[in-house]
């Protein structure tokens, strides 16, 4: 028996079940695209915030349980964070670079990126570039970070000199 030749007719009741069916399985990459550029304003809103020293923008955006570890190996919690800045033991003048890479998974996105930071800390101006990991968890609507971590860079990065 030929297969083609038994096959009901392609209908538009088909073609608009099909249709429906693709639709709903690009939803998610929808929500996704919109939750990545959340993320990354977000993110955009940290970095503002540090660099106008804006305690109650950066509050805003920090998770209760921050853990923000520096390059220089200090650790600290979002209090000693909101703190530190309030008080001017650090000053931000800069944090450029690329957009980070943002990767997510349901309620958690990881940021992943190079930047350029200049700052005052302790009374010494750093100039230095940084390879950083920042998780962010989206609680009612909004990112928050939860755990940032930096390391480094001994010179900046090919391309980006």
């Amino acid at each position: 028996m030929n297969f083609l030749m038994s096959s009901p007719p392609f209908t538009r009741r088909t073609a608009a079940g099909l249709l429906m069916g693709v639709l709903i399985c690009l939803l998610p990459m929808t929500a996704l695209a919109g939750d990545k550029e959340d993320v990354r304003a977000a993110d955009l809103r940290r970095i503002s915030a540090l660099i106008h020293a804006d305690r109650a923008a950066l509050d805003a955006v920090l998770a209760d349980e921050l853990t923000y570890g520096h390059s220089d190996g200090r650790v600290q919690t979002k209090a000693e964070l909101l703190a530190a800045l309030t008080a001017g033991a650090v000053t931000y003048q800069s944090y450029d670079g690329p957009p980070p890479v943002v990767r997510i998974q349901e309620t958690v996105a990881l940021l992943s990126g190079i930047a350029e930071l200049e700052a005052t800390a302790r009374g010494t101006q750093v100039k230095l570039w940084l390879r950083y990991l920042a998780v962010y968890e989206k609680r009612d609507g909004a990112w928050r970070l939860t755990a940032y971590q930096s390391t480094r860079l001994e010179q900046p990065p090919a391309g980006l000199r």
